[in-house]
C-alpha cells in the first residue's frame, strides 16, 4: 500500500504500523491508546515479526508511538487497506468452499446449495456529529450458508457510502473483487434493483432479493399469484427462547398466464415465506411475511433452500454489526477523525474473520485468548 505521509521524518514503515495495530486490534484493542499500550508492552520477536523497525546501535526493535498509528490510519486510503484485507481473506475463504450441504430438508429433497454472500449497511453512530451532519457508513459483504469448517461470516469486501449517496450505489463496488461464478447474494429489499439483477447475472451469481410493499408495480405482481395453491413447506424451531414456525411456498415464473407478468430481470421463480414467533418467558406472539424473487435454477430453488439463504442473510447482523458494537464497542468509539473510523472497522473485520477462520465461534472468548497469547 502507499505511504500516504511525507517520506521526510518517517522512522515506520506503513505496513509495519498497519500490521500492529492489525494485531492488537485482534487481541482486543477497542481505540488507539489501548493499539499503542499493546505495541509498548509486546516483546521483540512480536516486533519482528510485524515488521517494526531494527536500531542497529540498540540492536532492537522500536515500537511505534501510539500517535504514529494514529496519524497513519487517519490518512490511509480506505478503499486500498479493505482492498487488501479482502484480497487475503478472499484467498483464504473462496477456493475451499464452494458449496454447502442442505441438511434441512427431506433426504429426498436434500442438495448442495451455493455459498452466499449478504450484503448489508452500517452506520457507525460514534461518528456522528452531535449538531447533525453525515457520519461514516460501510457496506459490508460476508459469507454464510457455507459447507466448509470455518469459512461462514468472513467479511469479504467493504466498500464506505460516501456521504449524499445510498448504500444501493455501493453494492457492485463492495462486490467487484469477489469471483461470484455460482454464488448467491442475498440484500434486503433496498438492494431488489434491476441494475443489481443485471450486474449478478453478469458476473455470473444468483440472487435471492426480498420485495416491499414500496416496490409498487413488482409487489404487486407477486402479490397477485395464486399462493392459496402453491404447495407449502414448513419448519419449526426452538431456540433462544422461542418457537419458530416458517412457512415457505415457492413458484416457478411462466406458468401463470391468467396473472400479470413478472418483468424483473433474469427471475425464475417467485417465494413467499411467513414466520411465526412465539416467545417462551412472555407468551408474546409476532408475525412476519415477505415477498421475494430469485433467478436460482431449478435444480437449485427448493423451499428450503429459499427458508436457509433468508435466514442466513441476517448473520450479517448477528455474525458482524452485533459483535463489531457490543464487543468491540464500535458504537461508542469517538474516533472521528480523517479515515481512521473506518480504518479501525477494517482491522475488527480482519480480527473477526481471522478468528473465525481458526475454529473460535466466541469471538470475546477468542480475543481474550489472543491477548493472552499473542503470535
Amino acid at each position: 500500500m502507499p505511504d500516504p505521509r511525507a517520506r521526510r521524518g518517517v522512522r515506520h514503515s506503513a505496513g509495519s504500523l498497519l500490521a500492529l495495530a492489525a494485531a492488537a486490534v485482534l487481541a482486543g484493542a477497542r481505540s488507539f491508546v489501548a493499539i499503542g499500550e499493546w505495541i509498548a508492552d509486546v516483546p521483540q520477536h512480536i516486533l519482528a515479526a510485524l515488521g517494526a523497525r531494527f536500531d542497529p546501535r540498540r540492536q532492537a526493535y522500536l515500537a511505534p508511538d501510539e500517535s504514529t498509528v494514529r496519524r497513519l490510519a487517519q490518512h490511509v486510503d480506505g478503499d486500498l487497506l479493505d482492498e487488501a484485507i479482502g484480497t487475503w481473506l478472499i484467498h483464504t475463504t473462496q477456493p475451499a468452499a464452494p458449496a454447502c450441504e442442505d441438511t434441512t430438508a427431506d433426504t429426498a429433497e436434500r442438495g448442495v446449495l451455493p455459498m452466499a454472500i449478504a450484503v448489508d449497511g452500517k452506520s457507525l453512530r460514534g461518528t456522528y456529529p452531535r449538531t447533525g451532519g453525515s457520519g461514516v457508513q460501510l457496506l459490508a459483504a460476508i459469507t454464510h450458508t457455507t459447507s466448509t469448517p470455518n469459512t461462514e461470516g468472513i467479511v469479504l469486501s467493504q466498500r464506505a457510502i460516501r456521504a449524499g449517496t445510498s448504500e444501493v450505489a455501493w453494492f457492485a463496488p463492495a462486490l467487484d473483487q469477489i469471483d461470484l461464478t455460482g454464488l448467491v447474494i442475498t440484500g434486503d429489499a433496498l438492494h431488489t434493483t434491476q441494475d443489481h439483477a443485471h450486474y449478478l447475472h453478469q458476473r455470473g451469481a444468483h440472487y435471492v432479493f426480498t420485495v416491499k410493499e414500496s416496490q409498487h408495480r413488482l409487489f404487486e405482481q407477486l402479490d397477485a399469484l395464486p399462493w392459496h395453491t402453491i404447495p407449502t413447506h414448513t419448519s419449526i424451531d426452538t431456540s433462544h427462547g422461542r418457537t419458530e414456525r416458517r412457512i415457505t411456498q415457492l413458484t416457478p415464473l411462466g406458468h401463470y398466464l391468467d396473472y400479470p407478468t413478472i418483468t424483473f430481470p433474469h427471475a425464475t421463480h417467485a417465494f413467499l415465506v411467513e414466520r411465526y414467533t412465539t416467545h417462551h418467558s412472555t407468551g408474546n406472539h409476532s408475525a412476519y411475511a415477505a415477498l421475494g424473487i430469485t433467478n436460482l435454477p431449478t435444480d437449485l430453488a427448493h423451499p428450503t433452500h429459499i427458508a436457509a439463504y433468508l435466514r442466513n442473510h441476517w448473520h450479517i447482523e448477528n455474525r458482524l454489526h452485533w459483535i463489531r458494537d457490543v464487543t468491540y464497542g464500535e458504537d461508542h468509539s469517538r474516533v472521528r477523525t480523517g479515515t481512521a473510523p473506518r480504518a479501525m472497522a477494517s482491522f475488527r473485520n480482519l480480527a473477526i474473520s481471522t478468528l473465525r477462520h481458526h475454529g473460535w465461534t466466541n469471538i470475546a472468548k477468542g480475543l481474550r485468548h489472543m491477548a493472552r497469547n499473542p503470535l
